[in-house]
């Protein structure tokens, strides 16, 4: 695969799925890291603008077929996968954790804390009069005298996703980024305020050093180094081509999830473990009407198939 590590120019937005009516809600929720497919249309914008297409042409298919064959024609779905993104310091890539590993729910402290060290706890296939699943191979914690948290929505290091040490760094995402909400109002066509329309929307920002990284399962027609714009915000920053991280190859048969996982009946046969669903609409250009409500697995679900080209074994 060929991967990327993207720095912020200042905060990022992505908002969630959840309409911001008057009266009801003025709070709109966030999704970070942002989902893949937000990285997908950054990023095929950039191969167009990077070979002098204008977007009308590419919105006629009047593209290169060289080009259009790789990002694929507006409207349709994409033909490359995106895994990630997960976040870089340094040479250092952080990866989430696997939503079947826990730990002392009492080791998890306050929010204040953003990395800690302790003890985790691996689920493991077990059978039992008491729970039962299609496949009588559920997923248990055999170890631990407390309540078991999961490590679901934390980050580990690459290498330690497939340590066997008991105790590990657990990094929590105030270590990569700081939230800032933003209140603003809405405007009538004259530009006069709109009374009783307020919002905030959360936006993030990256702490010093901390990147965005993310891999492609096809080479794109792209520089080494260049500017993308993320989301509908189009909140930009430079991108520069990197190694590709080391994954291990094991044969354990439980398949982590680098990337949210869209909701099919593939993916909701094999999950293993998972936390929250995510459900994510967009804008379709083309159209210029909203894409349908989806549902996603987020990212650190485990599968029992390696239904994904941004699953790795863990």
């Amino acid at each position: 695969m060929d991967w990327y590590a993207f720095y912020a120019a200042g905060t990022l937005l992505f908002k969630g799925a959840e309409p911001v009516d008057m009266g009801v809600d003025h709070n709109a929720s966030h999704i970070f890291p942002p989902p893949p497919q937000t990285i997908v249309g950054a990023l095929r914008t950039a191969v167009l603008v990077q070979n002098g297409i204008p977007f009308e042409n590419y919105y006629k298919k009047d593209v290169p077929f060289n080009i259009l064959s790789v990002i694929g024609e507006t409207g349709n779905p994409y033909p490359f996968q995106v895994s990630g993104p997960l976040f870089r310091i340094g040479e250092q890539i952080f990866v989430p954790a696997p939503f079947c590993w826990f730990m002392d729910k009492a080791e998890w402290k306050n929010e204040t804390v953003q990395v800690l060290r302790a003890r985790v706890f691996r689920a493991q296939p077990t059978k039992s009069r008491l729970i039962k699943g299609e496949d009588e191979t559920p997923f248990w914690v055999k170890e631990g005298r407390g309540e078991m948290f999961s490590l679901g929505g934390s980050w580990l290091k690459l290498e330690n996703l497939f340590s066997t040490e008991e105790t590990l760094e657990i990094f929590k995402s105030n270590y990569f980024y700081a939230t800032e909400p933003r209140t603003g109002i809405a405007l009538n066509r004259n530009r006069s305020v709109r009374q009783g329309h307020l919002y905030t929307f959360i936006h993030v920002r990256l702490k010093p050093d901390v990147a965005l990284a993310f891999g492609t399962d096809v080479k794109l027609p792209l520089s080494n180094k260049g500017f993308l714009k993320l989301g509908a915000e189009q909140r930009f920053g430079r991108y520069e081509k990197i190694a590709e991280p080391f994954f291990p190859e094991n044969k354990t048969g439980h398949f982590l999830s680098l990337s949210q996982v869209k909701g099919s009946p593939k993916a909701n046969q094999s999950v293993i473990a998972t936390g929250k669903i995510q459900y994510i609409g967009g804008w379709d250009l083309k159209k210029g009407f909203h894409k349908p409500m989806q549902g996603f697995f987020p990212a650190g679900s485990v599968f029992s198939e390696n239904i994904h080209s941004n699953f790795v074994q863990i």
